[in-house]
């Protein structure tokens, strides 16, 4: 299906769009306050559209035969862990 494989396609630029934004939250967040229940509702909300999202990319990625898709969603994957964990 050509609407599942676009579906697939924006999952997986998602997730490395997600990982590059928390990153850069990170290093751009401190000069900023915030609440400590908003940054928990943002951080619950978050992991359920990270969750969501990696179902799609990883179904993109296992259509790929390029190891190199594997390679970016895995560092992609750990790299939001990460972040989300500091």
């Amino acid at each position: 299906m050509k609407g599942n494989r676009v579906v697939n396609f924006l999952s997986y630029l998602a997730i490395m769009l997600i990982a590059i934004a928390l990153l850069l939250e990170m290093i751009f967040g401190k000069l900023g306050l915030s609440s400590t229940l908003i940054s928990a509702m943002n951080i619950i909300a978050q992991c359920i559209a990270y969750a969501i999202t990696a179902v799609f990319a990883f179904m993109y990625a296992k259509s790929k035969k390029n190891i190199g898709f594997w390679i970016a969603l895995i560092i992609a994957v750990i790299l939001i862990i990460v972040m989300i964990i500091l």
